[in-house]
């Protein structure tokens, strides 16, 4: 039992490890389009660097289906997961949001507080019950420093008997799975 979750923490660190800084972006703008079809051969290539501040801000985020890959909660079943939860953001410096999508049903990250609503594009569900994976891209500047929490507004999680989309101890949907947070920072703290 330890080594199930031992495993899962390690698939989690390397997921976190996927954000990368570079690239830059515009005000709020998405797209989709097809990528490959197996998480395991898009999580190697990612790596984490940082380019000046003047390029922005690139990240990937991956939305993960309940089974096989989704998170294990606290009832030990898997569960729809977007990952990672938490982004620290620079205020001021253009985000690009990179959105794979291992999921076949679509998913929002919305932040009221930040004017943020992603439309996620669901993935494409095979005939052999494997999801070919989509990508949908955002861009956007933060304008204001702090915490805003994100959440899922789209009924999902249904093998996992909707559990994500339950409250969580501070607002709609299950932190780590279909919520989380964007920590906005002043752009010129040292923290990132």
């Amino acid at each position: 039992m330890q080594h199930h979750y031992r495993s899962r923490w390690l698939w989690a660190g390397m997921l976190l490890a996927a954000i990368s800084l570079a690239g830059c972006g515009s005000q709020g703008q998405s797209s989709a389009a097809s990528t490959s079809s197996s998480i395991h051969a898009a999580l190697p290539s990612q790596t984490a660097t940082q380019s000046p501040q003047e390029q922005g801000q690139t990240m990937t985020i991956y939305v993960l289906r309940g089974e096989p890959y989704g998170v294990v909660g606290p009832d030990h079943k898997h569960h729809d997961t977007i990952a990672p939860a938490n982004l620290v953001l620079r205020q001021g410096v253009p985000v690009t949001l990179t959105i794979i999508n291992y999921d076949e049903g679509a998913h929002t990250i919305t932040a009221p507080d930040l004017g943020i609503n992603i439309q996620i594009q669901p993935g494409q569900q095979q005939s052999n019950d494997t999801v070919k994976p989509v990508t949908t891209t955002y861009r956007f500047t933060p304008t204001k420093t702090g915490d805003f929490r994100w959440y899922c507004t789209l009924p999902c999680d249904k093998g996992g008997g909707y559990w994500a989309m339950t409250s969580g101890y501070d607002g709609p949907d299950q932190d780590g799975f279909m919520a989380g947070y964007f920590i906005v920072i002043p752009n010129g703290s040292q923290a990132l």
